[in-house]
């Protein structure tokens, strides 16, 4: 499941001890039933991580993640739109009603990938790809967006390389595969994905994935964390897939 993180969680405390006065921010916490003993602390910074920490400490992270929904109604535009894009780097999403895990981003989903692309060790570049779906998760962590996409593309490259390569020395081919769009063209050719299927879903996602930075309609944080959830979707597609291929 989504983890705020200590960053995030940091930021929220700057955010609102520069946004609140004392007694609104206690209000909030009185609200939420924060514990009378902790308010004797008078620093405003120093309460919120005395806050955090005991709702840390005893695990009480729906009553933390109530605290964030309010103080993105409370918060300034500008700093809550920061936090809000803390939470989207956390695996969050803010809705009106709450603040709920980004289920296609969800760990298990991106655990069960991983061990679908480790049950095909034997045929495919597993650990190569194992490295490119962590490395799409963390470079969206640090903030570069474009480093997350393109990790996401090298997955989708190297899994249909990987298994264009399979197919071929099934079929005692040797195809032409030294370049991307060559292995979708074998890829069809061979009957792995029909016309239709390459044209508005293979070239569709790959096409995505290739457009870094160049997303109208959407900031580059939001362009890359649909790059994820595609990223975990397709590769369950196609892996799936190859598991049903008979040539």
């Amino acid at each position: 499941m989504a983890v705020l993180s200590r960053k995030t969680c940091a930021l929220a405390i700057e955010l609102l001890a520069k946004s609140m006065t004392r007694t609104k921010l206690e209000l909030l916490l009185y609200k939420h039933e924060v514990p009378d003993g902790l308010f004797v602390v008078e620093n405003k910074v120093k309460l919120l991580m005395v806050v955090f920490q005991f709702l840390e400490k005893g695990e009480d992270y729906d009553s933390l993640l109530n605290i964030f929904q309010s103080a993105l109604k409370d918060l300034p535009t500008e700093y809550g739109k920061e936090l809000q894009d803390a939470l989207i780097r956390d695996g969050f999403v803010a809705t009106d009603t709450g603040i709920v895990p980004d289920e296609t981003r969800a760990e298990e989903h991106k655990t069960a990938l991983e061990q679908l692309v480790g049950a095909h060790a034997a045929k495919l570049s597993s650990a190569v790809l194992l490295h490119h779906l962590k490395e799409a998760e963390e470079q969206f962590r640090l903030e570069k967006w474009d480093a997350s996409i393109g990790q996401a593309r090298k997955f989708v490259e190297q899994l249909l390389l990987d298994i264009a390569g399979v197919i071929s020395q099934a079929k005692h081919e040797t195809p032409d595969l030294s370049r991307p769009v060559r292995v979708r063209d074998y890829l069809q050719s061979c009957g792995f994905f029909d016309e239709a299927e390459r044209k508005r879903l293979v070239d569709g996602v790959y096409g995505y994935f290739s457009e870094e930075g160049s997303h109208p309609g959407i900031g580059e944080q939001s362009a890359a964390r649909i790059c994820l959830s595609i990223l975990w979707t397709f590769g369950f597609y196609v892996l799936e897939k190859f598991d049903d291929w008979k040539p």
